[in-house]
């Protein structure tokens, strides 16, 4: 079935060659994954294990984990890179020749498309630029999008087949300098849960396109559309899914991460002596910079200023901290960051998706002051 990669948008024709798999009136969700991250209770967003005390960067042990199919097997001395597809010089790379070519380090937050419980964190990736390997295999003309696929395997809705865990990105996405094929986290290998050997890593959009245990990069021309991927469903995940009355449709990708925040301090439950506190916590909102973030100490009533504790930068977060005056009592803050051009977190989901993406509303947290 063929889509807009970048709408989304679906045929008629081709959305009912899908009804016998599918109902309509729900969003597509993976059948089989696993997940470790922070647990938390309803919509209360703790980072509190998320970073190190000081430092913005998430050590590795507390990285968050997602996967769709179970860990492959990997073998160094057998692993290969492959650029292939449409053009002009394919390459196979092994991981030597990864590390030897010219790397890069960048900053950058990876987040879960449906995170609400903590699954996000920050680290610092090291890489070969995706865009080196790509100009070096030399696109064809008329080439638009590129497949990354990965070396897990696995069924992602009933009734679908098996297919290596795949997405495909506009080739300027794949070509932006930031992008990397990423074998490296703080400074060490990566670990095997987090995509060993290597991964793709596209900083400012949602984790599912960074591409874990990444072993093929698909140039795509305006002929070529995977019949793997597309009979596997994975066209039909990470779609923007609203309710016009009684019908539901896909309106767009899910991508680009939206403006974000969450506390650090306290923690959710957190039963503390009247006093004043430093409130924590983290905001990001994807390529773009944070301009500003409130917080909220009385369920919403009003809005006090918090202080960005550095400098913000694309494709990562930024601390930030209130200090506020605690009395008796019982307690529900609020938080809500705005980008540099002005945008502030929603205050609540849109009442018409029905997707569980892009779940970036007000965080809060509630404690007991004794």
């Amino acid at each position: 079935m063929r889509t807009d990669e970048n709408s989304g948008r679906i045929s008629r024709r081709a959305w009912f060659g899908y009804a016998s798999a599918l109902l309509l009136t729900r969003p597509v969700r993976p059948q089989s994954q696993s997940t470790q991250g922070t647990p938390l209770e309803d919509d209360r967003v703790s980072l509190s294990s998320m970073a190190d005390v000081e430092g913005t960067l998430t050590p590795v042990d507390r990285f968050f984990v997602r996967s769709h199919h179970p860990q492959p097997r990997l073998s160094l001395k057998t692993w290969r890179l492959r650029v292939e597809g449409a053009v002009a010089n394919p390459l196979e790379l092994s991981f030597s020749d990864l590390v030897e070519t010219s790397t890069r380090s960048l900053e950058g937050l990876l987040e879960c498309a449906g995170n609400r419980t903590g699954l996000v964190s920050n680290g610092l990736w090291e890489g070969v630029p995706l865009s080196g390997l790509i100009r070096q295999a030399q696109p064809k003309e008329g080439a638009k999008r590129v497949l990354l696929q990965g070396a897990d395997k696995g069924s992602l809705m009933p009734e679908m087949p098996e297919s290596p865990y795949s997405r495909i990105l506009p080739l300027e996405k794949c070509l932006a300098p930031e992008t990397l094929v990423a074998f490296k986290l703080n400074g060490q290998f990566l670990p095997r849960r987090n995509g060993f050997p290597a991964r793709a890593f596209i900083p400012g959009w949602y984790g599912m396109d960074s591409v874990k245990w990444l072993t093929r990069v698909r140039v795509l021309d305006s002929f070529d559309w995977p019949s793997e991927y597309y009979s596997s469903g994975m066209d039909l995940l990470y779609q923007r899914y609203v309710k016009f009355g009684t019908r539901e449709e896909i309106t767009g990708r899910v991508s680009e991460i939206q403006v974000n925040s969450g506390f650090s301090f306290p923690p959710p439950g957190a039963n503390l002596a009247p006093g004043r506190y430093p409130v924590r916590g983290f905001a990001w909102a994807g390529p773009h910079r944070v301009g500003a973030v409130q917080v909220s100490p009385d369920r919403g009533n009003s809005w006090r200023p918090a202080r960005l504790e550095g400098e913000s930068r694309p494709f990562t977060w930024v601390r930030w901290s209130y200090d506020w005056s605690a009395p008796k009592g019982e307690h529900l803050l609020m938080a809500r960051a705005q980008d540099h051009r002005g945008r502030w977190q929603p205050i609540r989901r849109d009442t018409n998706r029905t997707d569980g993406y892009e779940l970036n509303w007000y965080p809060s947290v509630q404690c007991n002051v004794l």
